[in-house]
């Protein structure tokens, strides 16, 4: 059994391992219905630029969790706190479910109010912002849930499937 730095209901979250982030964002950063309104997923993903990627995210300014199914013990997907700045104290929140079957769920809202809480009462932070395509409506609906607000529009923010998408710039502070 794993012990969790943080669990609620069917999830805990644990500190990522190289072997289980490789093998997982391989499979989903290749899996176009995960990836379809994402950064991720423009190249296909490799092990060894994604062993790099796990290097240079794990000694960098960057809290990363793994989401895992308690019932199973199997990694959903992965959360964290990225390029954090400590003096004006902010970082950007990034997830990814990358297993389907945990969809629709309420895991990300869970997810991101963790991540909240960590930030503004484990590290200190000020603030948590993130970019999401504006057609990802169900992202949009659970960071919502979490307690982001909306600041503004970056206008075509994101390419794929051969178009541009504007993306909102979304925000939490610690006064909130």
């Amino acid at each position: 059994m794993k012990k969790y730095f943080y669990e609620e209901k069917e999830i805990g979250l644990i500190g990522i391992d190289k072997e289980d982030f490789v093998r997982n964002i391989y499979a989903w950063s290749n899996d176009d219905e995960v990836t379809h309104l994402m950064y991720t997923g423009v190249w296909p993903g490799n092990y060894e630029n994604l062993e790099k990627t796990y290097d240079e995210l794990t000694k960098g300014n960057n809290i990363i969790f793994a989401i895992v199914d308690k019932n199973s013990e199997k990694t959903i997907g992965f959360c964290g706190l990225y390029d954090i700045q400590w003096q004006p104290r902010f970082a950007e929140y990034r997830i990814i479910i990358g297993d389907r079957k945990f969809w629709g769920r309420g895991i990300g809202t869970l997810a991101a109010k963790f991540i909240i809480k960590y930030a503004f009462e484990r590290i200190n932070l000020n603030k948590v912002h993130l970019g999401v395509n504006i057609e990802n409506k169900a992202a949009i609906r659970s960071y919502e849930k979490a307690g982001f607000k909306h600041e503004g529009i970056a206008r075509q923010e994101i390419y794929r499937n051969g178009r541009y998408y504007d993306a909102y710039k979304m925000s939490v502070l610690k006064n909130e």
